[in-house]
């Protein structure tokens, strides 16, 4: 990738990797859970960073599928790392449920959307936080198991031609795409940045200069050719196959 073409959300993201993971990190140490709950936050911190470890090199070397399949693990170790995080009254009857497993992923995104996010403000946009994390969700929810959904994510798409119902697809063992490695690493960078602000919203009111490198990332993610905005369906930018109207090019304008 010419460096011209590096999008500015990237560079935000670089920015602000080291800053939010070494935040977090520090922030679950200091959990004020009890003994029997205190290793799952952080359990869960772990998971979370060696899922996008992996999904990367997988998605560096052209195995789009699978880095997918990793990266929505992502979003359930979210909501634990979430409790750890959060001083809301209730979070250790929930996280007690989890470990029993009483309490699904879904549950536990019910009781923040409950009790937690209503604190958060708008999400990329001016929508609610409830809102940009059902998006955020509902991006990678299809790839919970392997689908024809997912094996999409295992071919190039070329050209189409919805007019006439045509287009050329590569296949192969390993096909590298470079629209789906970009909307990937993207989903990350959206990721990150949701730690980013969920640190900020329950341990760092008063790190501006973390609340600006927070900031500049989502304001250029918010600006990315791949996400349509809050006007629409974003999440829908994270489908197999994502071209152009106007020219049939998986390379959006």
């Amino acid at each position: 990738m010419a460096e011209r073409d590096i999008p500015d959300w990237f560079t935000r993201a670089e920015e602000a990797f080291d800053p939010v993971h070494q935040r977090v990190a520090a922030a679950i140490k200091s959990h004020g859970l009890p003994t029997h709950l205190s290793l799952a936050p952080q359990e869960a911190v772990y998971f979370f960073v060696h899922a996008m470890e992996i999904a990367y090199e997988a998605n560096k070397a052209g195995i789009h599928a699978n880095a997918l399949s990793q990266t929505r693990y992502c979003i359930e170790a979210l909501a634990i790392i979430e409790l750890g995080m959060c001083r809301t009254n209730g979070r250790e009857a929930i996280l007690e449920d989890w470990l029993k497993g009483k309490a699904s992923p879904g549950k536990i995104r019910q009781w923040l959307a409950r009790e937690v996010w209503p604190s958060y403000g708008a999400g990329l946009w001016s929508e609610s936080w409830e809102d940009f994390m059902a998006k955020l969700a509902g991006a990678v929810q299809p790839y919970a198991h392997y689908t024809s959904q997912l094996a999409q994510w295992q071919s190039r798409l070329h050209f189409a031609n919805p007019g006439e119902s045509t287009a050329c697809i590569e296949s192969g063992p390993i096909v590298y795409d470079p629209q789906k490695a970009t909307r990937i690493t993207l989903y990350h960078s959206i990721l990150n940045y949701t730690l980013g602000r969920i640190w900020l919203a329950n341990c760092g009111s008063e790190d501006t200069k973390f609340y600006g490198i927070v900031s500049r990332l989502g304001d250029a993610l918010g600006k990315s050719r791949y996400l349509d905005g809050h006007q629409t369906n974003w999440d829908q930018q994270f489908w197999a196959m994502v071209w152009d109207r106007r020219t049939g090019s998986p390379h959006l304008e």
